[in-house]
């Protein structure tokens, strides 16, 4: 059913704003819905900068110098745990580990010669045929050899390790995000190849200013928003205990979906105290050129009434962890009024 609307110009006047009201601005379709206006304790939010990571992200190294022979992932590929990602050359790697192994072989056959002198001593000491010191003499030998032996073994185990370093594989489930090296390069211990962040959730790194951070606690919801119009409700995880002391911020963590990008920018509306005022959702607020109004429910039927908004106030959850944005009504509109969201 189609009733009239009635444009009440209290707060501006129609010359003013060099608005002149037509027939369509007096026939809109009426709603059953509406609310009642009440005052209530706002929530006061300050906008804050911040940025999307992930919440596993590793930088990719070798602790030895050597040539890259093969990179079999590429950035945008998806890769499992375990999978090699670079692969350097180990040329040398194989020639330390032929000369360790040569070691260890010597060093073993050197310890088991002084075991069997070890034995010999021992047999002819106790028939009185050599010395104490004779016999004393063939153990000091056989610890050596063992300490020879233990030397070779470690050095193999070392090669071992480097040749590890030369097969650099995916620490978990994820996704490549960067690439710093490519084939032919030579890679420098401590030099970053590769970045690689894990799929799943994401969270929201937020450098919030220490005064605000009474009015957040962990499992408290803050809106979250980036620059391609993604919006959440993100829950706060993780608040640290102290403030940059060249920043005067604390760090909070606030987890978002999966599906938002990594290293984009994004807005945390901050809770920032509470006063007592008068909110209506900003689907209510009917827009004409530079006014703002909203449709309020009478005896006659419903009307525009033009008022004057505020700030952004801290919005709403709904069960189905929607966001119900909200907006200060500064005048226009008293609590008690009825009208249509």
């Amino acid at each position: 059913m189609t009733r009239k609307l009635f444009l009440s110009l209290a707060a501006f006047g129609v010359a003013a704003c060099g608005h002149e009201p037509s027939e369509q601005d007096m026939l809109v379709e009426a709603s059953a819905d509406a609310i009642t206006i009440s005052a209530e304790q706002l929530s006061d939010v300050m906008p804050v900068e911040g940025t999307v990571h992930a919440e596993q992200h590793a930088v990719l190294s070798t602790r030895m110098m050597a040539r890259v022979i093969s990179i079999p992932a590429e950035v945008g590929d998806q890769v499992s745990a375990g999978q090699v990602l670079i692969r350097l050359g180990t040329d040398d790697i194989a020639a330390n580990r032929a000369k360790a192994e040569a070691a260890v072989m010597v060093a073993s056959a050197a310890r088991d010669e002084a075991a069997r002198q070890v034995a010999r001593m021992d047999t002819l000491f106790v028939m009185d045929v050599v010395p104490l010191v004779q016999r004393d003499g063939a153990r000091l030998a056989l610890t050596q050899a063992e300490s020879q032996l233990a030397m070779a073994e470690a050095t193999l185990a070392e090669v071992e390790a480097a040749n590890r370093y030369a097969t650099i594989r995916a620490p978990f489930t994820g996704a490549i995000v960067t690439r710093s090296i490519n084939q032919g390069d030579l890679a420098a211990p401590g030099m970053p190849l590769m970045a690689i962040e894990a799929t799943g959730p994401r969270e929201a790194v937020i450098s919030v200013p220490a005064d605000l951070t009474d009015f957040i606690d962990v499992g408290s919801l803050i809106t979250v928003n980036s620059g391609g119009g993604l919006t959440a409700a993100a829950e706060v995880t993780a608040v640290a205990s102290g403030a940059d002391p060249m920043t005067r911020t604390v760090q909070v963590r606030a987890s978002l979906p999966e599906d938002w990008p990594t290293g984009v920018a994004v807005t945390a509306l901050i809770p920032a105290g509470t006063r007592q005022g008068v909110a209506i959702p900003q689907s209510a607020v009917v827009r004409r050129g530079q006014l703002t109004g909203v449709r309020v429910v009478t005896d006659d039927g419903e009307l525009i009434r033009w008022v004057r908004l505020g700030r952004t106030v801290a919005p709403t959850v709904t069960g189905d962890d929607t966001i119900d944005p909200r907006v200060e009504v500064l005048s226009g509109l008293e609590p008690g009024e009825r009208i249509v969201p």
